[in-house]
Formats: C-alpha cells, structure tokens, sequence
C-alpha cells in the first residue's frame, strides 16, 4: 500500500477518540465469531447490491453487467476485513478505497449508508452477541471515518493545487464562506 494513504489513515484515525476506535479486544471478538462472520457473505453482499441497485441515484454510480465484479469486490473486502489483520496495510488499503469511490461519483453518505446497513446487518443477526455487534460496529465506524478523512484530505489537497493557493488559506476560505452561510441562514 502507498505510503501516503497509510499515513491518511493514521491521519484519520488519531482524530478518533479512544472509545469508538477498533481495538485489539474488538479483533478478538471477530476472530471468535469468524466462522459465523463469514457465512454472512453471501447476506451482505445481496442486502448492500440489491440495495443500491434499487435506488436510481446510487445505481446510476455502476456501469451496465458489472454487478458480479463488485460483488466480488465486496465478498473479498468482508472476508480481509473478518480474517485480518487489521493493521497498517488495511487501514491505508480503507483510505485508498475512499478516492476509488470518489472517481465513480459515489459520496461520502452513500457510503455511511452502506455501512449502517452492514451494521443493522450485523444486529439483526445477532442480537444476543452485543459485543460482537459493538465490535464491528466500532470497526465499521473507523473504515468510514478512514475513508471520508482521505477523501477530504486529497480533496482539499487537489483544490489547493489547482487553485495555486495552500491548503491553510483554502480551510480558512471555507470556514469564511461557511461563517456567510449561517449567518444567512439565521
């Protein structure tokens, strides 16, 4: 994984407060409940495509007969994120999947959308394992705050680029144009 989007991450998660981070008990539940996590693949590949192609505005993100190759997709993300590790090389694999998602018009709410019903997945399937329902639910949590912090992240960064002015001043542009918008609102 390329360095800067390992480093995205780490960027990403230090702005987590301890409680709602992934954590090595939270890996140990998923190791325990592998076998049970997996055999939901098939589950949650359906729920997440077959809702997304129902809708027209996120079915419009795909191209025509291309469903199978982003089931797979998907299949082969649970699967890494259920075996593991959850290290270094999968929190930077998280924020480089962030600016894929970008490329194809998919936004940072379609993709907190997906990731509730991966967790209402999850409660559903097992409302007597709490903490096995946390669990995910903190990992599925960090994946998209790694992922929407990334997206900002080169976002502002590309802006700052092709706008020739720093990333601090563009910020502060935007807190200024913000500050207008509320007060508009008031």
């Amino acid at each position: 994984m390329h360095s800067a989007f390992v480093e995205f991450a780490k960027l990403a998660r230090g702005k987590l407060v301890e409680g709602v981070r992934f954590s090595e008990a939270d890996a140990a539940t998923l190791a325990k409940f592998q076998g049970e996590l997996l055999a939901l693949t098939p589950d949650i590949v359906k729920a997440f495509y077959d809702g997304l192609f129902a809708n027209p505005v996120t079915a419009a993100v795909f191209k025509d007969r291309e469903r199978p190759a982003r089931e797979k997709t998907l299949a082969d993300w649970w699967h890494r994120t259920v075996v593991g590790p959850v290290d270094d090389a999968y929190w930077g694999w998280q924020a480089y999947v962030g600016p894929l998602h970008v490329r194809r018009q998919v936004t940072n709410g379609m993709i907190f959308g997906q990731i509730t019903l991966i967790r209402q997945i999850m409660a559903d399937r097992f409302p007597s394992e709490p903490g096995l329902v946390a669990a995910v639910g903190r990992l599925l949590g960090e994946v998209g705050a790694v992922i929407a912090e990334s997206y900002d992240l080169l976002r502002q960064r590309a802006l700052a680029k092709f706008a020739g002015i720093s990333e601090s001043l563009l910020r502060q542009q935007v807190i200024l144009w913000l500050e207008e918008v509320v007060g508009e609102l008031k």
